[in-house]
């Protein structure tokens, strides 16, 4: 997986709340998905306080996902700015 698999599964549950009992193909296509939609745009918004390993890439797209926007580069703006204003830790 790109992403941490509970950060995916997060993201996952939150996008399909009637599906209950996803297969390990289904949640890998489904953070290959993120992936491909996210990871770019996380690289070329990134901001020097916030390194990107593997949980803050993780929990950012997770924020993403949630953000609401229309766009990817938008959504990505969003999980940066709830990001720096609230600094998860592992």
């Amino acid at each position: 997986m790109n992403y941490q698999r509970n950060w995916v599964l997060a993201a996952y549950r939150a996008e399909h709340e009637k599906r209950r009992n996803p297969t390990a193909q289904i949640l890998d296509n489904f953070d290959q998905r993120l992936f491909d939609t996210y990871d770019q745009e996380l690289q070329d918004q990134s901001d020097p306080t916030i390194p990107l390993n593997l949980f803050n890439r993780s929990i950012l797209v997770y924020f993403a996902t949630r953000s609401g926007a229309s766009t990817p580069e938008t959504q990505v703006k969003h999980a940066y700015e709830f990001f720096g204003n609230t600094r998860p830790t592992p």
